[in-house]
């Protein structure tokens, strides 16, 4: 005979909705509809999990999904309630049955809100098959017609996307334009994006554009952003640019969606599609966009950088290292750290950082061990490293404290709604709010009792305050590891720029370090 379960009055809500909206199946009234249900059930509430905007029939990732059966896998919950069967998964009978099976053995449930079905009753199994596979082949069904119409569109040369992009007008409807999806020049926009065009041509950098730009107040579409290279020659690099019809490819090895566009070409004929209306020009012709392409390119491989994305380099003070003037973190660039808006971004800043990398990073390391070494014990700053060495390094003590804490918390806030539902609304009868307050009053003894019985997590930072230890061994790490040793104990390091061309480093004048634990002002050298 099964032993009853040790959760069995609790319950987890699962909630998805592929496209986030308004209307009846929101998540808002998934997990409206399933409280009444548990509370009409005689179920507490534990925790509600939700996957907003994912889909349940692609192969992609669910994080709540996997957390949600999780819990159901650990006996933390004894009933996972959902609204709709094609709510949990839109893959048929091969995962929901594989689902099932598991929790028979566990003694654990799914029930099903609206299609009121309940994977415990035998009965209630096949149906709940037939009703996933249902959802499969309906969801099939919407991708097959929705991929027909997209393909039917894109072979008319109607823009997909949503917004129109930049440089030009989508006919939509709205406005008095025709609603043919077709492309038209913008009145302001075109005649900016021709005129950076013709620069780059000219051999002019995509730095100084920015900087032109936004001197000029050029707007972008995006309220209070300024022009950034990235984002430019995301613009430029788009067949849209030519008024060609875009498409995104999948890596035949990896399955991944690559970063790029490409012109899409019609199967049939193999030939591009335009997007432009009748009687409208784009802002470049197809070869004037392949040369650009080519210049672009060209200057990526001057520095090495080969044609792929750029992706900043996992350098050791990467995201640590800001720029003094701006406070804008710095980015390395051949053998120098710079300041990022300046440099990269090509937004002003007064005094932008620019400074080696072997001698900024030699000053910080060297500044991390001695200085962590200099430090009194009662240190806030040796208290926040020992926290961060144990979340890092041992981190089981720590989570498991954390959880009944937050286990603790929940209780005492359904405490609290229990003395609100008995003595401020009179929802709750005298009799049945001393049976819930009694058992709540024994959850939360116990929970306190394994609480106090826990050890305090304790770490041994013995080496790491030694600096004829710590600085060989930072100096010797991998840089994923030193970053991670230098995280420990430095929340940002502030440098300032060189007085002058070819001044001498001296680490004092120039960086600051500000520690874990302290306010900013709380800095050193």
């Amino acid at each position: 005979m099964n032993s009853p379960h040790p959760a069995a009055h609790l319950v987890d809500l699962y909630l998805r909705l592929s496209v986030d909206r308004e209307g009846k199946d929101s998540l808002d009234n998934q997990e409206s509809d399933l409280r009444a249900w548990a509370k009409d059930a005689g179920l507490t509430v534990r925790k509600v999990w939700r996957d907003r905007g994912i889909s349940g029939y692609k192969d992609v990732e669910r994080p709540d999904f996997e957390n949600a059966l999780a819990a159901l896998r650990a006996r933390e919950v004894g009933t996972l309630a959902v609204w709709k069967t094609d709510r949990l998964s839109r893959r048929g009978a091969g995962q929901v049955g594989l689902v099932m099976d598991e929790l028979e053995t566990l003694g654990a449930r799914i029930y099903f809100l609206k299609d009121q079905k309940d994977t415990s009753v035998p009965g209630d199994r096949m149906i709940i098959i037939l009703l996933s596979e249902f959802a499969r082949a309906e969801s099939a069904s919407t991708s097959i017609r929705v991929k027909a119409k997209k393909d039917k569109d894109r072979a008319k040369g109607r823009y997909l996307g949503g917004s129109a992009p930049w440089g030009y007008t989508v006919g939509d409807g709205r406005d008095g334009r025709p609603s043919d999806r077709k492309l038209r020049l913008h009145p302001e926009e075109a005649p900016l994006l021709r005129e950076v065009v013709d620069r780059l041509l000219s051999d002019e950098t995509m730095l100084a554009i920015c900087r032109d730009f936004n001197a000029r107040g050029v707007p972008t579409r995006r309220r209070g952003s300024q022009w950034r290279p990235s984002t430019l020659s995301a613009t430029l690099r788009s067949p849209v640019l030519a008024g060609l019809q875009p498409e995104k490819r999948r890596d035949e090895t990896s399955g991944k969606w690559s970063t790029s566009t490409e012109a899409w070409r019609d199967p049939k004929t193999g030939e591009t599609v335009s997007l432009m209306a009748d009687g409208a020009e784009p802002i470049v012709s197809e070869s004037e966009r392949l040369r650009l392409l080519d210049v672009m390119d060209s200057r990526l491989r001057r520095y090495g950088r080969g044609l792929r994305p750029v992706k900043q380099p996992k350098s050791l003070l990467g995201g640590v290292l800001v720029c003094a003037s701006c406070g804008r973190t710095a980015n390395t660039f051949g053998g120098s750290y710079r300041c990022r808006r300046w440099h990269s971004d090509g937004v002003d800043c007064a005094a932008p950082l620019n400074v080696k990398i072997d001698v900024i990073e030699s000053a910080v390391l060297h500044t991390w061990a001695y200085g962590l070494a200099a430090m009194e014990p009662d240190s806030p700053v040796l208290d926040a490293v020992a926290e961060h060495w144990l979340r890092r390094y041992d981190p089981a003590p720590m989570q498991e404290r954390a959880e009944l804490m937050r286990d603790i918390e929940e209780v005492q806030a359904k405490v609290a709604a229990a003395d609100d539902a008995h003595f401020v609304t009179g929802k709750l009868s005298a009799d049945r709010y001393e049976r819930v307050t009694r058992g709540l009053d024994d959850r939360l003894t116990a929970l306190r009792v394994r609480l106090k019985d826990l050890p305090e997590p304790e770490a041994n930072l013995a080496a790491l305050l030694d600096p004829e230890i710590s600085h060989p061994a930072i100096l010797a790490a991998p840089v994923e590891e030193a970053r991670a040793l230098l995280r420990l104990a430095i929340k940002r390091v502030e440098c300032t720029a060189a007085p002058y061309s070819g001044a001498r480093f001296v680490r004092h004048e120039r960086v600051r370090v500000v520690w874990v634990g302290t306010e900013d002002d709380d800095a050193s050298v």
